[in-house]
């Protein structure tokens, strides 16, 4: 009984206070306009998770499609689950754009292609001894960062052999173009 009499004094101390006008013309158009606008900012989030989530479903069948191999065998059993599977996404990563670079071997390009086979050799040979650690001294944060870092790296500098090839090709063509 007592909260209802404060209710009843506090609705009597407002009144006349309430806001009790039509809201102006066009409103609801422009409220369900901003409601519209909000529904198509969320449209590409969904886009990209679904984007997200096909890429996680194709990493995790390559990683089941692809064997191991041998020289890595006993390394990635010490490897947590995670790290197998990211170790495999970027090998998978690697052995592509590998084969596009050795694709691209031509008059042209020879040098810059045995340039990258030499260096791509040279962090393999330190990705093995990463791997040599980790059967000796078993998986921790500094050496995985090691051989994410080393992964990534090869996948880099492979996309920008092929942004040179690239680039070597356009201006082959280019001065094809401008000699005929």
């Amino acid at each position: 009984m007592k909260n209802e009499n404060n209710l009843d004094e506090l609705f009597n101390g407002l009144n006349g206070q309430w806001d009790t006008a039509e809201p102006h013309d066009g409103h609801e158009d422009r409220f369900l306009n901003r409601l519209e606008r909000k529904k198509k900012k969320r449209f590409p989030l969904r886009i990209a998770m679904s984007v997200a989530a096909a890429v996680v479903l194709i990493a995790g069948t390559i990683f089941f499609m692809l064997p191991a191999q041998p020289k890595e065998d006993m390394a990635l059993n010490k490897m947590s689950p995670k790290a197998k599977e990211a170790q495999m996404y970027f090998a998978s990563i690697i052995e592509k754009e590998l084969a596009r670079v050795e694709k691209e071997d031509s008059p042209e390009t020879k040098k810059l292609v045995q340039d990258a086979l030499q260096r791509m050799n040279q962090l393999e040979a330190d990705y093995d001894k990463l791997l040599k650690e980790l059967q000796m001294k078993g998986e921790s944060k500094q050496l995985l960062h090691a051989m994410i870092t080393n992964l990534q790296t090869r996948i880099s500098f492979l996309e920008q052999v092929l942004n040179r090839i690239e680039n070597i090709k356009k201006i082959k063509e280019n001065y094809n173009e401008n000699n005929t």
